[in-house]
């Protein structure tokens, strides 16, 4: 005892003394730029998300198995970009978005705070562990064709399903000629959902393809596999970016890369996808986007849907393809103009509006989602003028509506088109284009045909 006490006595003289000789400050600081430094470290080196993993582990365990998959889809670690709601509860804003580098950027998930409801999940997914399970590249998805059914599918280099002719396939590919050449798209799977389960295809109430047709998949990005990921901060929130090098010069005339960012803030999520034709030959290419909004309240015959068109592709009743014109949308069904939102009530939709307008005092089209059970609207904005289309589809039967901001007209390579008209462009060696879209989130005013 007698030792002990001496020990204990003999240690706080020495601490006295170091505090004392000044000692004291200049280390505690020397400690505090350490761990500063390293995590200055981990986030410039595309690390955030693993810190996020950490803290979730303590403050939220069922978050933290969410994001901590031992293998993602496609084999690769979800990335979580995460923020602190800064209004204490009293304003929506973002709170996180998942994303799936193993999937073609997969925007799988977004969550936002929404005043009296706490965090709301935007997307209608699975969780990660089934979505892991379920991607597996087999049977409905072969070419990642699962993607289209859950979560928000980035879509290259061609945006929803291309129809040709059943008698030109050839092992497995549907073949159409186009613009003085032969394209390869990879077929769909026999007996692959269509509408009702989430993936664009044919019009409501359309009752099939023409026999003798066949329907490839929704493009060659949903399977990509990242080869490159970064992220970090940003004032209000934080980025990530992951570059891709898929495969497109199997069926495709030439390799185009992708390099998709995603940055979140708390009002706006952007995504950005640069293309660039790293081939020799010049490739057609469109991009897209298939994000399935869910209504959080569940009332789905009560949400509001507002798109910046009144004109809408006019389609083919026998085949559920367009005609290659447009068609006014005043006193139908599918006028969603109106400045307050049109209620979905209990109809299909799946229309593609075309001249997209910037009304007001906003400087792009924006089309909106309102759900007023619970006072939340969420906004898609085309950033970049290239997107000339949005698809909506909202089966009746389900809890979501899906906008997609698209550069081209589905079946853009079907005769119905002159090349010029469908909206792909003709990206030469070594050029590129961009795809930008910002989702947006707010309140909604009462009686009033804005948001704050």
């Amino acid at each position: 005892m007698y030792a002990v006490d001496t020990e204990d006595r003999w240690a706080k003289a020495e601490l006295r003394r170091f505090s004392k000789s000044g000692g004291m400050t200049p280390t505690l600081v020397g400690v505090l730029c350490a761990v500063l430094l390293t995590a200055s470290y981990l986030r410039g080196h595309g690390n955030v998300h693993k810190l996020g993993h950490a803290v979730n582990k303590v403050v939220n365990p069922q978050e933290a198995k969410l994001v901590v998959a031992n293998v993602g889809p496609g084999g690769q670690d979800p990335i979580r970009l995460t923020r602190s709601a800064t209004s204490i509860g009293k304003d929506v804003e973002f709170l996180s978005a998942t994303l799936l580098p193993g999937r073609g950027m997969n925007v799988f998930q977004i969550t936002a705070m929404v005043p009296g409801h706490g965090e709301v999940a935007l997307l209608e997914s699975p969780a990660v562990e089934t979505a892991a399970g379920q991607m597996n590249g087999q049977g409905d998805d072969a070419h990642g064709e699962l993607s289209m059914r859950m979560g928000g599918a980035l879509l290259m280099p061609w945006v929803g399903r291309q129809t040709g002719n059943a008698a030109d396939a050839t092992a497995g590919l549907v073949n159409v000629a186009w613009n003085g050449e032969l394209l390869h798209f990879p077929a769909l799977a026999a007996g692959a959902p269509a509408l009702a389960a989430g993936a664009p295809g044919l019009a409501a109430g359309a009752p099939g393809l023409a026999a003798g047709s066949l329907t490839s998949v929704d493009g060659l990005f949903l399977d990509s596999k990242s080869t490159d990921v970064r992220s970090d901060v940003m004032p209000d929130g934080q980025y990530a970016q992951a570059v891709f090098h898929p495969a497109f010069g199997a069926p495709w005339p030439s390799t185009v890369d992708a390099t998709v960012t995603v940055e979140l803030s708390a009002h706006t999520l952007d995504v950005t996808i640069s293309a660039r034709n790293t081939g020799k030959v010049a490739a057609p290419v469109a991009i897209g986007w298939h994000p399935m909004f869910a209504i959080p309240s569940g009332d789905r015959g009560g949400a509001l849907l507002k798109m910046p068109s009144s004109t809408v592709l006019a389609m083919n009743r026998e085949t559920g393809l367009p005609t290659g014109r447009t068609a006014g949308t005043a006193g139908s069904s599918l006028d969603f103009s109106r400045g307050g939102g049109t209620r979905l009530g209990s109809q299909d939709v799946d229309a593609v509006y075309t001249q997209l307008k910037a009304t007001g005092d906003q400087l792009q089209p924006v089309a909106e989602l309102r759900d007023p059970a619970y006072n939340l609207a969420v906004q898609v904005i085309p950033m970049s003028t290239n997107i000339g289309y949005m698809h909506v589809i909202a089966p009746a039967d389900r809890r979501w509506v899906s906008i997609e901001p698209n550069t081209s007209a589905p079946d853009a390579f079907g005769a119905e088109w002159r090349p010029q008209e469908s909206g792909v462009t003709m990206l030469q060696p070594g050029a590129s284009m961009q795809w930008k879209v910002r989702i947006s989130v707010a309140a909604i005013i009462s009686g009033d045909d804005r948001v704050q």
